[in-house]
């Protein structure tokens, strides 16, 4: 089985880190082929970098998939990039960290918090929630603030304000069932697990193992209507104008 796991943010430093997360529960005969947007910012971090960076980000994965020809396409970004898209034009399973983390935190717990990494990202991943009609059983979204390669480069005091953080989600928020709302922030769930006591959830491990559980199972989106091919032939949708 191979699993394209694409990053849409141009970091290659965020890159080790997911490729890191993908890799730490995987069957042993899955293959992770990773991929870093060859354009874009290396900090998606609104919903401006957002726009501007799928784009290409949409274009490298297609290309990934024609070369690689993976079973599976896990989208490495906490946030919209471009998930509803990929599912029209491709077959094989494509699975959005932030759509598989929060489907999953919903069977651990009555309720679940988001916790990404910058306070003025909040509302962004607010709406990510409602676009995922996941309302009922989110208790919040919160941020420490720190941008999304400092939160790889920077470990020990990002994993001590993810812990404070997480002890204020427990007392104040109701919720039972943290994730890490950004892929800056793999690697600290099993740590984040033991200091405070709740379910953390790295989204990228999670979406690689639904990945594998979808490809295994023979399961993919529907083609009936939402995610049916586009109607015009791709090239279409390339043009320069001409």
């Amino acid at each position: 089985m191979k699993i394209l796991v694409a990053n849409p943010n141009s970091s290659k430093i965020v890159t080790e880190v997911i490729v890191k997360s993908a890799m730490r529960n995987k069957r042993a005969e899955t293959e992770i082929i990773p991929l870093t947007n060859p354009k874009g910012t290396k900090n998606i971090d609104c919903g401006f970098a957002d726009y501007q960076s799928v784009w290409s980000f949409q274009r490298a994965v297609l290309d990934a998939v024609e070369n690689h020809q993976p079973d599976a396409v896990v989208l490495a970004g906490f946030g919209n990039v471009g998930v509803f898209a990929l599912k029209e034009v491709l077959a094989i399973p494509v699975i959005s960290i932030s759509e598989a983390a929060q489907t999953i935190a919903c069977m651990l717990g009555h309720k679940y918090t988001v916790l990404t990494m910058l306070k003025q990202f909040i509302p962004y991943q607010e709406d990510l929630v409602r676009l995922y009609r996941f309302e009922n059983k989110c208790a919040s979204v919160r941020a420490i603030n720190v941008n999304v390669e400092n939160c790889v480069t920077n470990r020990e005091s990002t994993l001590n304000e993810l812990k404070e953080e997480i002890l204020k989600i427990a007392e104040q928020d109701g919720a039972e069932v943290v994730i890490l709302g950004c892929a800056g922030l793999c690697g600290y769930d099993e740590e984040l697990q033991r200091l405070t006591g709740l379910p953390v959830l790295d989204p990228v491990v999670v979406a690689v193992k639904v990945a594998e559980m979808m490809v295994e199972t023979h399961l993919t989106h529907s083609k009936k209507c939402k995610f049916n091919f586009p109607p015009q032939q791709l090239d279409a949708y390339f043009s320069d104008g001409e």
